[in-house]
């Protein structure tokens, strides 16, 4: 029994804390950085321990996995992360650059649904949270080899085995160019005419408006004039009228206005009353002078040219059929020549852009083919090296006769390596296939349409441990990958995921003891009854209580002193291997 071994600081999950969710009350759970194993009786709740590990990477997430009775169900990962790329990573999935070493991720769901997390106390998206898991954490549950089936995954996995990834990616970039601008050159292609009306009529549109010379405000002044004129005749007599009562005529009410005046001044000294209507008298007769004045220099200033409204007329008509137009107001319509004539500018260039994008496709396209056909030459080059090794491990996995190969299809490899560019993907021109013969005498065929669920089962472990030093995610998880795999081949499925611990945190779900043995860490998850609630609780096991567990999973609860031998020497047996490979 051998503890947490330390190796190397390798990025791991330190703890997770688990509150309230499905049958977990509450629990902390201090992992190793190596191997860790999780064990006990089947439906006692250890795959919820990789269900509050799949919520807390932004799987996800109902209300029914709060804890009856609870508000609210939490999960906390504390990660440490000490490889500085993936560290900035997470910093560019989270938009978060002030982020250190020690990580905490934070994710709780009430019983409305209502899901929220947070990384360092700092909200994210379930997005984010997602993108940073995927980074931090890869769980390969008992149906999820099932992945393994699909072609696309299995040119990812032979990419990620060569180191090919990165001249994958650049190839989609490559791609996605090529797409972008072939879908506009079609459509520019397609809409020629329709541009060309656009061209004529936006072109008219701004002809027309400038031709009418508009000023904010004109309308308006316009309107004020057209009134004024419009009444020219009745102001004209009306102010005239007004001037000749207070002036002219033989009564003007100015000149009766004075003879009150003096009137008043004659006895205004006898009274202060008096005297104080005398001044407002005067004070009014200068008042009617000065609008008598007013109303005098109007009349005489007074000019109605008949021409003058005739083109006021004329102008309003102009804005008006300009307003049916264009808008409501003259402002509208200056504001939409200036929009008219942004789309007139990217129209004119559009024209001047289409009769380059034929050249830069045809670059687009060269660059597609070279970088296809390194794609295809180094996957055929990988698929060599794999090969071999996959089939190595099968032997060690119990299918001594088995039989794995790689199937490449790719019109480099005929046509004389030519291929149409319709043929490319993002992912390349090429087509992966994992091939399989798993007895002697057997040809090879798709794996998907060969393999039982413990065929891939082991598939799938023989490529993760050899995939592990490629596989830059920290975290590798296996939940119950003895799924249809006897405790023979137990011993050699745990050689391999303490081999893959050496430069992984690896946590694994299992049943068999050969397995547990390996672990670095082992905890046992129970299934109690208490005042009529179920809960699952998780013991972390050592010593005693581990070699009880480990006979425990032998023989179950018949378990004889016999048995616990038989765990002893597995468990030392265990450590002697993994000693014995440093």
């Amino acid at each position: 029994m051998f503890g947490c071994r330390k190796w190397q600081k390798i990025p791991m999950l330190q703890e997770l804390y688990i509150a309230n969710f499905v049958l977990i009350d509450k629990v902390t759970i201090t992992l190793c950085e190596q191997l860790n194993v999780f064990s006990g009786a089947t439906g006692v709740g250890k795959s919820m321990v990789i269900g509050a590990l799949n919520f807390i990477l932004g799987g996800r997430a109902t209300a029914d996995l709060v804890r009856s009775g609870k508000e609210e169900a939490t999960v906390i990962g504390k990660f440490f992360i000490t490889d500085k790329s993936l560290l900035q990573r997470i910093k560019k999935a989270s938009d978060n650059n002030s982020l250190e070493e020690e990580l905490l991720l934070q994710r709780s769901i009430d019983t409305n649904g209502r899901s929220r997390c947070r990384l360092n106390d700092v909200p994210i998206t379930v997005t984010m949270l997602k993108e940073i898991g995927e980074i931090l954490v890869n769980i390969h549950g008992q149906h999820e080899h099932e992945t393994l089936l699909h072609g696309m995954n299995q040119l990812y996995i032979l990419d990620d085995f060569g180191g090919i990834s990165p001249l994958r990616e650049h190839f989609a970039d490559v791609y996605q160019q090529f797409t972008e601008k072939t879908t506009l050159r079609d459509t520019l292609t397609s809409n020629q005419q329709d541009r060309r009306q656009k061209i004529d009529l936006y072109a008219f549109q701004i002809d027309e408006i400038d031709k009418a010379q508009l000023k904010a405000g004109e309308a308006e002044e316009l309107e004020r004039e057209r009134t004024l004129l419009g009444n020219a005749e009745k102001i004209y007599s009306t102010v005239s009228s007004c001037y000749s009562q207070l002036y002219e005529s033989s009564d003007a009410i100015l000149e009766r206005l004075k003879s009150l005046r003096r009137e008043l001044q004659s006895v205004a000294k006898l009274d202060d009353a008096l005297q104080k209507i005398f001044d407002d008298s005067a004070q009014s007769e200068y008042q009617m002078e000065d609008t008598a004045f007013s109303l005098g220099k109007y009349r005489d200033g007074f000019n109605y040219d008949p021409q003058r409204l005739e083109y006021i007329e004329g102008r309003l008509g102009t804005i008006k059929k300009l307003k049916s137009k264009y808008g409501n107001t003259v402002e509208e319509i200056l504001s939409y020549r200036d929009e008219v004539s942004g789309k007139l500018k990217s129209l004119s260039e559009e024209g001047t852009t289409a009769g380059h994008l034929d050249d830069e496709i045809q670059k687009l396209t060269t660059a597609l083919r070279q970088k296809g056909s390194e794609l295809t030459k180094k996957r055929l080059s990988t698929a060599e090296q794999l090969t071999p090794l996959i089939n190595k491990e099968l032997h060690d996995l119990g299918i001594p006769h088995g039989r794995f190969s790689v199937q490449i299809t790719s019109p480099f490899l005929h046509n004389h390596g030519d291929p149409q560019i319709s043929d490319a993907k993002r992912h390349g021109f090429d087509q992966v296939d994992f091939l399989i013969s798993p007895n002697p005498g057997e040809d090879l065929k798709l794996l998907k349409k060969i393999a039982s669920g413990g065929e891939i089962s082991r598939v799938m472990l023989a490529l993760k441990h050899q995939l592990a030093k490629a596989d830059k995610t920290p975290v590798l998880v296996f939940d119950e990958i003895d799924a249809n795999i006897g405790g023979r081949m137990g011993e050699v499925i745990g050689e391999k995921l303490s081999s893959i611990a050496r430069s992984h945190q690896v946590i694994c779900i299992t049943h068999l003891p050969q397995i547990a043995s390996y672990a670095d860490g082992q905890w046992k998850v129970h299934k109690v009854v208490k005042n009529g609630k179920t809960y699952s609780t998780i013991e972390n096991l050592s010593g005693e209580s581990r070699l009880e567990e480990i006979a425990d999973m032998i023989r179950g609860s018949e378990k004889t002193d016999i048995t616990r031998k038989q765990a002893q020497e597995m468990l030392r047996d265990a450590k002697r291997k993994v000693k014995s490979k440093g």
